[in-house]
């Protein structure tokens, strides 16, 4: 500041650092709550001292974390801490499962040293199966090439590195807590069974009437589809929001900055705005990489503007519009809000190619009408824009010749008179400045005394000398191509009370009903286009992730039939989530997609941990049904500790603008999966498997085999 002129202060516009820091902040609080409310949870359904043991193993697993996040670089941002939410829940699974099977052991009266290795023995290979299976979950993330999925691509890095290590920390730090502090209980008396266990053995008696009950809530899911809301990247939730200004093509640059200066003195005038930086012919500088520039044009200008609170925005734009509309009827202002996570111009936008101009021109035209017809679009233009007057000299070859001149010194002498002419450059404190000659004495009045002096010669000539008149004709100002084809833009905005999803679905079969002639195509872009790009792309990696996750099943179980009953449940998910979506009003979107990619993982490790039990029991020489009654019951607490842990530790994310989508669909998802895959795969084991002989018969064979 001293070293400037005087009346010249400096000001922050936009300081990414201290949004940065506030966003890891808010993060770091919700990661804390989220570490308590799991903490709670165990508390209240497993006491106090396997609350304590699956706590550490918790807070061990989030420090290794952290120390592998430091060795692979990977810093802590909004998505990295998210996802520290979204695995907290799942970082506890093995521990559970090692804690509970400790306390099984021990209640059955087996040696405490022998009760822990047997726990790690049973369950180190299913668990790290699972683990896998859950981290594969995440992968589609890490395969997908878009821009979209590497925002998001720590989700990957973090699920992955802080899974594993929970299950390293299960099987070392874990079990030696347990064999050190958990004890037997001194009552372990047969008690009537709850009206869960009734239930559990109900459905197992009764395997078709327990899965027909669930095509009511099938159907309902389908039907309650359709009324849930599609956003593909929500906006930043910063106080910030753009006005773009363009007025006709051609305009002054002196005309434009006249014009700013009437809107930079209403925004300055209004209660929520609390400072404005304004740019001419140009955008603000790029602070975010979100904030998409605009290309130098003299007609163009935007006003960066930070209000006091982001609530304040929607007023401010109501307000904006209206005013802007009356004071600058030939301009096109619009307000642009701040993305989260893409960079696409307008929310809405319909592109067609094709290699006339004219024709273009004219598809342009059908669909702005029909953009124009939905109440929720607005900001409605193209990006050609409007075509710029040109005044074209009507030269006289014969006259020309005479004169001893060309075109091109024609061109010069206009070029000189209007534009200027680059002469060179000055180097200013490692700045090139240009060098410019332009005429100051001729305008537009008096172009035919414009001397036109040749190249090769001394002597000039007036224009109006070779030219037999001037014609005013319009020309493109700007012609966009997309792979070298012609191709024009329709682009709109979204109203607040609104999503691009509703505008496009709505006006989507009547754009599509354009006639377009034979050479020409048509295609969406905006939000659509990258929405499509990268759930299109997303879903092509799931078939790899699916395939690797079924390699594993079966190569854990030995066959196919355990594997396609855990995949069976898979799309029990599905309405928790919808029911999850509606009920906390939110819309799905990329980060829902994620949730849900995620969720899958989480299901099949939930299957792995009961049919892995059920095999055991069935091993162990128990009938078909008293080893999944038995293997259900027993691992219910497990299953059931997991999922609710990962759930409610997800309800701090609710609040984010970037996480709420992600957030309800796994908590709803992984809630309903895990209800019903408790009754579901029980009820499927027992229709796909038949009922082998006796046990006896096997004690038998094995009292025969010993002897």
């Amino acid at each position: 500041q001293a070293s400037l002129p005087l009346g010249v202060d400096i000001s922050t516009v936009a300081y990414q650092p201290e949004e940065v820091q506030k966003s890891i902040d808010d993060f770091v609080g919700n990661l804390l709550e989220s570490v308590a409310i799991v903490f709670v949870v165990l508390l209240v359904f497993m006491g106090f001292k396997s609350a304590t043991i699956v706590g550490a193993s918790l807070l061990l697993t989030i420090l290794l974390t952290l120390v592998y996040m430091n060795i692979a670089s990977i810093d802590l941002h909004r998505v990295s801490l998210g996802t520290f939410i979204l695995a907290l829940g799942m970082l506890v699974d093995n521990a559970i499962v090692i804690t509970d099977m400790m306390i099984a052991k021990l209640n059955k009266g087996i040696e405490r040293t022998r009760a822990a290795i047997d726990s790690v023995k049973e369950t180190a290979v299913p668990l790290l199966g699972a683990t896998v299976i859950a981290i594969m979950g995440a992968s589609p993330v890490l395969f997908s090439k878009t821009d979209s999925a590497e925002f998001a691509s720590s989700v990957f890095y973090i699920v992955a590195s802080s899974l594993l290590l929970s299950w390293i920390v299960a099987m070392t730090f874990t079990v030696l807590m347990a064999w050190m502090f958990i004890k037997p209980k001194a009552n372990n008396e047969e008690t009537k069974p709850s009206r869960y266990k009734q239930l559990v053995f109900w459905t197992v008696d009764n395997p078709r009437k327990a899965l027909a009950a669930l095509v009511p809530l099938i159907l309902v899911t389908a039907v309650a589809i359709p009324y849930v809301a599609v956003n593909f990247i929500p906006q930043s939730d910063r106080s910030i929001v753009f006005l773009d200004y363009w007025l006709p093509n051609g305009a002054k640059i002196e005309q434009t900055s006249a014009d700013m200066r009437k809107v930079e003195e209403w925004l300055v005038a209004q209660p929520e705005v609390e400072s404005i930086s304004s740019y001419v012919g140009t955008s603000a500088p790029r602070f975010s990489v979100t904030v998409e520039p605009e290309p130098l044009d003299p007609a163009y200008g935007q006003i960066l503007i930070n209000t006091k609170d982001y609530e304040s925005i929607s007023h401010l734009v109501t307000r904006g519009d209206d005013w802007l509309k009356e004071a600058f009827p030939d301009a096109e202002p619009r307000f642009r809000a701040l993305k989260l996570a893409t960079k696409d111009k307008f929310a809405v936008e319909v592109r067609f190619s094709g290699p006339d101009e004219t024709v273009l021109h004219q598809l342009a035209a059908e669909a702005k009408t029909i953009f124009a017809s939905n109440p929720d679009a607005k900001y409605i233009r193209d990006d050609w824009r409007q075509e710029s007057k040109v005044l074209k000299p009507i030269l006289n070859q014969d006259k020309m010749r005479q004169a001893g001149i060309n075109r091109a010194d024609v061109a010069f002498a206009l070029k000189r008179a209007s534009d200027g002419m680059p002469l060179g450059q000055m180097n200013l404190n490692d700045e090139l400045i240009p060098i410019q000659l332009r005429g100051t004495s001729q305008n537009m009045a008096s172009l035919e005394t414009l001397p036109v002096r040749s190249l090769l010669g001394f002597n000039s000539v007036p224009l109006g000398q070779v030219v037999d008149g001037f014609e005013l004709v319009t020309e493109e100002s700007m012609i966009w191509r997309r792979d070298r084809v012609k191709t024009i833009t329709v682009q709109a905005g979204v109203s607040r009370d609104s999503t691009p999803a509703n505008v496009r679905n709505a006006i989507k079969d009547q754009v599509e009903a354009i006639q377009l002639p034979a050479g020409y195509s048509m295609e969406w872009g905006g939000e659509y286009y990258d929405e499509d790009k990268a759930v299109t792309d997303i879903m092509k990696q799931q078939p790899k992730a699916m395939l690797i996750m079924v390699i594993i099943l079966v190569a854990m179980f030995n066959g196919f039939k355990q594997p396609i009953i855990i995949l069976a449940t898979l799309p029990l998910a599905a309405s928790g989530a919808v029911f999850a979506l509606l009920g906390f009003d939110k819309p799905f979107g990329f980060m829902a997609l994620i949730g849900a990619i995620t969720l899958t993982g989480m299901i099949i490790k939930n299957g792995i941990v009961l049919m892995d039990q059920i095999e055991l029991e069935r091993t162990n020489g128990k009938s078909l049904s008293d080893a999944i009654k038995e293997a259900t019951v027993n691992r219910t607490m497990a299953i059931s500790m997991g999922a609710l842990t990962t759930a409610l530790g997800m309800i701090p994310l609710l609040s984010d603008l970037l996480f709420d989508q992600m957030a309800a669909t796994i908590i709803g998802g992984l809630a309903a999966a895990t209800i019903l895959s408790l009754f579901v795969m029980p009820a499927l084991y027992r229709l796909v498997y038949k009922e082998k002989a006796p046990s006896t018969q096997t004690n038998a064979e094995l009292e025969e085999a010993s002897s």
